[in-house]
């Protein structure tokens, strides 16, 4: 029987992310593969491996959300693998946007600043990349809304606002300001973990992240009824601008994103998505997931899973039809582990 259908599988690697998507197709009896992410660079092995099991070894489409390691260095290492044909590739490249002589001007005036070493380190990433795709011969076509990847439809960031995140690499006050409000952040964390984390249920109303997360490749796909949502690290005006510009709310799955951190994401968004499941990649400490951003989603109805959770486990979800899997356990949602939890978990089927 031809397969009709959609499978996300989101790999286990810690606060990181690793996105395997497959959509087929009865009409043609066929299927197309994107990945987005790679996950850090010790994640290259588990993603080889998964891809090997699944019988893939070939990407229509590869997508670098970000520029940061914990996204781009999994696709680095994998690249270096040819038995994996990649037909596609699509990343920022932030070069192509900024005068990088005054973004270098920019950087040197905020001697000892944390966010001035990220951003060049992402500008150095995307040399990096850029460079390995363009060894394999793949093309390389930056995602802005209204573009698609395959059967997936970016819905985030325009290429307006996402230049204007960018305006702020040779803004010093705006960098100044990131290493404030991360500053801020640390100081609240460490005081607020000191207390009791189950009666964490407050969200910030307007938490701010970084521009460079704020950049992050917003997808979306629909499989019949059901909409699909992968976030990445986006943050709240990030997710705003592209609900306002598309129909997201009332989501059949979702990636909570920036691996639960209650930075990203607010109460007003939440009830806006009203995901029936919301899932996260995540290691489990007190920051990643946020009990806070777990239990926001859990009040409007969303059943929340994370790879952590009660092991360390590959979860799968699917619509339509789509090949059946041997091995595959149901998943246990965040806080409901019992004594099935001691029992091998090695992948999950929700």
């Amino acid at each position: 029987m031809p397969y009709d259908g959609l499978e996300v599988d989101m790999i286990s690697v810690g606060n990181a992310d690793c996105i395997v998507v497959r959509r087929w197709v009865a009409a043609s009896n066929s299927w197309s593969c994107v990945l987005i992410d790679g996950g850090n660079k010790s994640d290259v092995d588990k993603l080889r491996r998964f891809l090997k099991a699944r019988g893939i070894n070939r990407l229509n489409a590869v997508v670098c959300t970000h520029l940061h390691d914990d996204h781009s260095g999994g696709l680095l290492e994998l690249l270096k693998d040819k038995s994996i044909e990649i037909d596609s590739a699509y990343m920022h490249f932030p070069q192509r946007h900024v005068d990088l002589a005054e973004v270098e001007k920019t950087l040197k005036r905020v001697t000892g600043s944390t966010e001035a070493d990220s951003i060049r380190k992402s500008l150095s990433t995307a040399n990096n990349l850029l460079a390995a795709f363009a060894a394999r011969g793949i093309a390389v076509t930056e995602p802005f809304a209204g573009s698609n990847v395959g059967f997936l439809t970016v819905v985030g960031p325009s290429l307006r606002y996402y230049e204007e995140l960018l305006a702020e690499f040779t803004d010093t006050e705006s960098i100044r300001r990131v290493d404030a409000q991360d500053s801020l952040h640390k100081i609240w964390s460490a005081l607020h973990d000191h207390a009791v984390e189950a009666l964490d249920t407050e969200l910030p109303e307007d938490p701010q992240t970084t521009p460079e997360n704020n950049s992050s490749v917003i997808l979306a796909v629909v499989q019949g009824v059901d909409k699909y949502l992968f976030t990445s690290d986006a943050g709240v005006p990030a997710l705003q601008y592209a609900s306002e510009q598309y129909e997201l709310g009332g989501c059949h799955w979702m990636q909570i994103p920036h691996h639960g951190s209650r930075r990203n994401i607010n109460p007003a968004l939440i009830k806006h998505f009203s995901p029936k499941r919301a899932w996260v990649s995540a290691e489990g400490s007190k920051k990643h997931p946020r009990r806070a951003v777990v239990n926001a989603f859990k009040e409007v109805g969303a059943v929340v899973c994370s790879t952590h959770y009660p092991t360390s486990t590959n979860m799968w979800t699917r619509s339509g039809t789509v090949p059946p899997r041997n091995g595959y356990t149901p998943l246990i949602p965040l806080y409901e582990a019992t004594a099935v939890s001691n029992m091998p978990h090695p992948a999950g089927n929700k």
